[in-house]
């Protein structure tokens, strides 16, 4: 029985390591894609709907031939949903021309399918490469013969940081902006000390600070140095702010009547910092995106050591770094000149640190502890920033025309119970998404902004990780969102510009995990199918 029609849905991908302003549109060695194929599956008795997103990275290329390795896999037939489990095989074969990919997925019940088809490649644009598919899906009530047309491009992958509002109230007397001293910041496990931390303000605003910690504290202002011999960084007050010992609850305010910068601390727990920059004259609707230089991150042997790593801007975008660490930092750009990142740390960052070559671009100089850096973009591109003395602190901004907006958050609901696993199906598959949350996957466009709400009688978090395939520890941190502990009853939003498939998981309660596939808004094309069987290779 011949198909007769194929839907083309449009989809772009990630590109992991960024030299150009425009994706290419042939796949290409040491690249990262977005495959969304879309179609039907034909059994002895039915035919249904289907679809296939994969997310890959492709290695060198060897006599035509490039390996490629899955990162993320999603099945879908007729609404049931399979997410890749086990090793996954894939092969680009003669420069491009046909691909090959094998593998296993599993759905929420633990029920199993095996995946094998064949692409060939069918025309070239400046959006990407079109595919149609043909091959078989097994383990299923009937085994299915596929036909699938699918795009398989490029892009940047970037990260908006979610928005956030600060507790800034411009008053009638004045401007006055309030810092919450936040709830155990006397603890330096703490993630935030100071809500806010980076001030930019002009001459006369008043800053009000607020214990909402359960100990007293003090602020004062002071002079950051660094020893040479420790790389330790020193306070020494300065006379400009001194406030009393603010017990929980209570209040100080400072008038900032100068242009500067001030460094404010707590004497008592030094790694609470944070810096007001006054300034003469702040344009009006200036655009702002804040990245900070997390505690830890010159020794920290795992894990996220820039929050976010990557943005998405519009140009004239102003970015602001804040070395929250204990010790200075330097920020460059340039170009990534080997292709290990390490922007997630590893168990030796040191011995797999990537390497750069300076653009000229960004220098900031010294950042202390606690101080600022913001650098304008002005232009449409990519820049890659990093630290020069700790490569593996790095990152990336993308400039573009415009942002795609979805007005109306999406809710995902923590469900009651979420914390005791439902099943054996449950905790064997951990790989999956599950009942845990409502809903458990979805599809958005970027710049949709998620909620996640715990409806269940015991605190959860929401993680962003990468399946490790491992049954006991399935998912390790990707640094692209952390909701920090989320009491019942509370809320954790995050506006997502990324492109691909991401997870989320619960890092407590391993079995409850999710999926977002984003994609990003394209006109569809249709395709006939071609006038002969490609045939299974």
């Amino acid at each position: 029985m011949k198909l007769g029609l194929i839907l083309l849905i449009s989809i772009t991908g990630i590109l992991l390591t960024i030299s150009l302003p425009h994706a290419y549109s042939q796949l290409v060695s040491d690249n990262k894609y977005l495959l969304q194929a879309t179609g039907f599956v034909v059994g002895t008795q039915t035919i249904q709907n289907s679809e296939i997103d994969l997310q890959f990275s492709t290695g060198a290329n060897n006599n035509g031939n490039t390996p490629v390795t899955l990162e993320n896999g999603l099945v879908s037939i007729s609404g049931n949903n399979y997410l890749n489990s086990g090793i996954w095989t894939s092969t680009l074969l003669r420069n491009g021309q046909f691909i090959v990919i094998t593998g296993d997925a599993q759905n929420s019940n633990g029920d199993t399918i095996h995946v094998n088809i064949f692409g060939r490649l069918v025309q070239t644009s400046q959006e990407g490469s079109v595919y149609y598919f043909t091959g078989k899906i097994t383990g299923t009530a009937e085994p299915f013969q596929v036909a699938y047309s699918a795009k398989i491009a490029s892009t940047i992958s970037s990260v908006t940081p979610p928005q956030t509002t600060p507790t800034q109230t411009p008053t009638s007397q004045g401007n006055t902006i309030q810092v919450s001293i936040v709830s155990g910041s006397s603890s330096p496990n703490n993630q935030i000390f100071f809500s806010l931390s980076s001030i930019q303000i002009t001459p006369g605003t008043t800053i009000v600070w607020t214990n909402n910690d359960s100990v007293p504290h003090q602020i004062e202002s002071g002079v950051i140095s660094t020893s040479t011999t420790n790389a330790k960084a020193s306070l020494t007050p300065d006379g400009q702010i001194i406030s009393p010992v603010l017990a929980p609850g209570q209040s100080f305010q400072f008038t900032v009547n100068s242009v500067g910068t001030i460094t404010f601390y707590d004497p008592s727990y030094l790694w609470m910092s944070g810096a007001i920059t006054s300034k003469s004259e702040i344009t009006t609707q200036v655009k702002t995106t804040q990245i900070s230089i997390l505690k830890g991150a010159s020794t920290m042997k795992s894990g996220q050591v820039v929050s976010p790593p990557s943005i998405q801007i519009t140009p004239g975008t102003t970015i602001v770094w804040t070395n929250n660490d204990s010790v200075s930092h330097t920020l460059l750009s340039g170009i990534l000149s080997t292709t290990t990142q390490g922007q997630g740390g590893t168990a030796n960052p040191t011995a797999n640190a990537p390497s750069f070559q300076p653009d000229g671009q960004i220098n900031s100089g010294t950042i202390l502890p606690g101080q600022i850096f913001q650098y304008t973009m002005s232009r449409i591109g990519t820049i890659t920033f990093y630290d020069p003395t700790y490569t593996w602190i790095n990152g990336v901004i993308s400039s573009i025309s415009q942002t795609s907006t979805q007005s109306k958050p999406i809710q995902i609901s923590i469900q009651p119970g979420s914390y005791q696993s439902q099943g054996s199906a449950s905790q064997q598959n951990q790989l999956y998404t599950n009942h845990y949350y409502l809903p458990t996957d979805l599809q958005i466009i970027p710049g949709a902004t998620i909620i996640w709400t715990n409806n269940d009688t015991v605190s959860h978090r929401v993680l962003s990780g990468i399946s490790t395939q491992k049954p006991d520890n399935p998912f390790t941190p990707d640094g692209k969102f952390d909701s920090g502990v989320l009491a019942p009853g509370q809320s954790f939003q995050f506006t997502l510009n990324d492109v691909g498939i991401i997870r989320f998981y619960d890092p407590t309660y391993t079995w409850m995990n999710g999926v977002i596939v984003s994609i990003p808004p394209s006109s569809s094309q249709i395709i006939a199918a071609p006038s002969h069987n490609p045939g299974l290779h």
